[in-house]
């Protein structure tokens, strides 16, 4: 553990490789590799974690080979209540449930083979959630490991083989038409039906409740709320000098964007006055990062855009799509040096430095910014927070952010273990499993349940982290989703081409009309039929269109 000056001289060294970057003075891929060896070493490896007098507190499981918190705090408090909601109850919970019907293959001597994204992903069924259910039921787990791509491919691979390779599959809310369609998973309304509890379904945020439906099937348990939200300097915003500058040059008062255009003009304010201490913000628009199909999606339906028309004609190259460019083109501008080369995992360093004012990103960005996540040392990649006691939360300018990506827990076609693979999948998303989950501190598994925003051990995670819960709910409430039907990846290629090429420098529109002639010809290879089908299903998705969100149904769940 680093001494007093230790710390001192790393976060000053770290300042400089900043700057350093910003200037130009060191490519990206030097100051990333830096960062990393330097975040490696500012880490506190195990803080807080211990299986010490588990025993104390379940002494009806033995969760020895499991890893948990100090009981004391609150995540050691969220995991003992998720122990005795699985070996106690309440009976009519999902967890127990799930827990007692699987007992029926304790003495199968079966294994699950669940995937799971490579690296941080894989660390909570590793660490937490599959020792636990082994413990629980005597089921053996494997986690399977895969690049982002092989998530989509590989299980598609398995099912023409019909391996049965795979038991549980981590997949975005996006391919589940393209795998149902394929018989790739299994729609799992029978087994919900028979075992989960309706009040814990109902327990889901709206819009993570109707995701997973398709052709009027649900297709798996939605696990993963990969909501944008606006993050922002509070003292920025607060700044005296700023208010009354901002007021003397535009005749309004200095905060929060309510709109796209007034997003760039305030980061513009922002950068003008204080650069280069302090930029407007910062954005992932990396090629393949991947950032800007989220981005740009988000955005253009925010301006009243729509992706077909009645025939399945792409309608990029419309007021709303050119709009749009010219809106980010005014981001870039106005942002960070460097802010078109950016990834996510770079735009949060920057962050965390204070060298921004505003960004919008995955929920991650609000347990890091607080310094909870670097407790862990799996997130070593990460720096220290400069700012933790000093940012804000607020929903989206237009007010539509993106529900970007996300993951789903599908049920694997061909499994040899269906019913037990499905009550895993019950178990691990039951409501207090998954408020543990998203309360880890190297999880990438975000909040999408109602009582997760509201738990108090949620809340006592860092000084803020309740308004943040507010928030995220607040952001669901009128979020847009990614495009749930086949070819989801070739669109959003498309428009991650387009971006790239313009901010290299590519007019609007005529790299519009290219993208729109991509699509044109991936609905066409698809086929028009097929794909008109499944638009009008995407259609009835709450946050398919800025006109049709949970708000907009009816739907919508505030908190306090």
């Amino acid at each position: 553990m680093m001494n007093e000056r230790e710390w001192r001289d790393f976060n000053a060294g770290l300042s400089d490789e900043v700057d350093s970057w910003l200037r130009g003075d060191t490519s990206r891929r030097t100051f990333l590799t830096r960062l990393m060896l330097m975040g490696g070493a500012a880490m506190l490896p195990g803080l807080g974690f211990t299986a010490a007098g588990s025993k104390a507190w379940a002494q009806a499981v033995d969760v020895s080979k499991v890893e948990l918190a100090d009981p004391s705090t609150p995540l050691g408090e969220a995991q003992a209540a998720a122990v005795k909601a699985s070996s106690e109850g309440p009976k009519e919970g999902s967890a127990y449930r799930a827990v007692q019907a699987a007992q029926a293959y304790k003495a199968k001597n079966i294994t699950l083979n669940l995937t799971y994204e490579a690296g941080l992903q894989a660390l909570e069924p590793k660490n937490f959630s599959g020792p636990l259910w082994q413990t629980l039921t005597g089921i053996n787990f494997n986690v399977v490991e895969l690049p982002h791509p092989d998530q989509y491919s590989k299980p598609i691979a398995e099912h023409i083989a019909d391996s049965g390779a795979y038991d549980v599959l981590d997949i975005e809310p996006a391919w589940i038409p393209a795998l149902a369609n394929g018989g790739v998973i299994l729609p799992i309304d029978d087994y919900v039906t028979k075992y989960m509890n309706k009040a814990d379904l109902d327990d889901y945020h709206p819009l993570y409740k109707s995701i997973t439906l398709y052709k009027g099937k649900r297709w798996g348990v939605f696990d993963d709320g990969d909501q944008f939200a606006l993050y922002y300097r509070k003292d920025v915003f607060e700044d005296e000098k700023l208010k009354s500058a901002y007021q003397a040059k535009f005749g309004k008062p200095f905060g929060l964007p309510k709109t796209w255009d007034e997003y760039s003009q305030v980061a513009q304010f922002i950068t003008d006055q204080l650069a280069p201490n302090v930029y407007g913000a910062a954005h992932f628009r990396k090629f393949g990062s991947p950032g800007n199909q989220f981005s740009f999606l988000q955005q253009f339906r925010a301006n009243g855009g729509k992706f077909f028309d009645a025939d399945m004609k792409a309608q990029l190259t419309t007021d709303a799509g050119v709009t749009t460019l010219d809106q980010m083109i005014a981001q870039n501008k106005a942002s960070i040096p460097g802010n078109n080369d950016l990834d996510a995992v770079a735009q949060w360093a920057a962050w965390l430095q204070g060298k921004v004012a505003m960004i919008f990103s995955w929920p991650p960005t609000g347990r890091i910014s607080s310094n909870y996540a670097q407790r862990d040392k799996a997130i070593n990649f990460i720096p220290q927070s400069s700012i933790a006691d000093k940012v804000g939360y607020a929903v989206l300018p237009g007010g539509n952010g993106e529900m970007a990506s996300g993951y789903v827990r599908a049920l694997a076609a061909g499994s040899n273990n269906e019913e037990a693979a499905y009550l895993f999948m019950q178990w691990v998303s039951a409501p207090p499993l998954s408020l543990v989950r998203t309360m880890l501190p190297y999880t990438l598994r975000d909040p999408y349940r109602l009582s997760t925003y509201k738990s108090e051990q949620y809340r006592a995670l860092w000084p803020a982290a309740k308004d943040y819960l507010i928030n995220l709910c607040e952001c669901s409430n009128n979020a847009v989703v990614d495009m749930i039907m086949p070819g989801w990846q070739d669109y959003a290629l498309s428009i991650d081409r387009m971006c790239t090429a313009v901010w290299g420098g590519e007019d609007p529109k005529s790299a519009l009309q290219k993208a729109s002639a991509e699509w044109d010809s991936t609905t066409q290879r698809l086929g028009v039929a097929a794909q008109k089908a499944a638009y009008q299903e995407f259609l009835q998705i709450p946050g398919s269109y800025a006109d049709h969100t949970i708000e907009k149904v009816g739907q919508a769940v505030h908190i306090t």
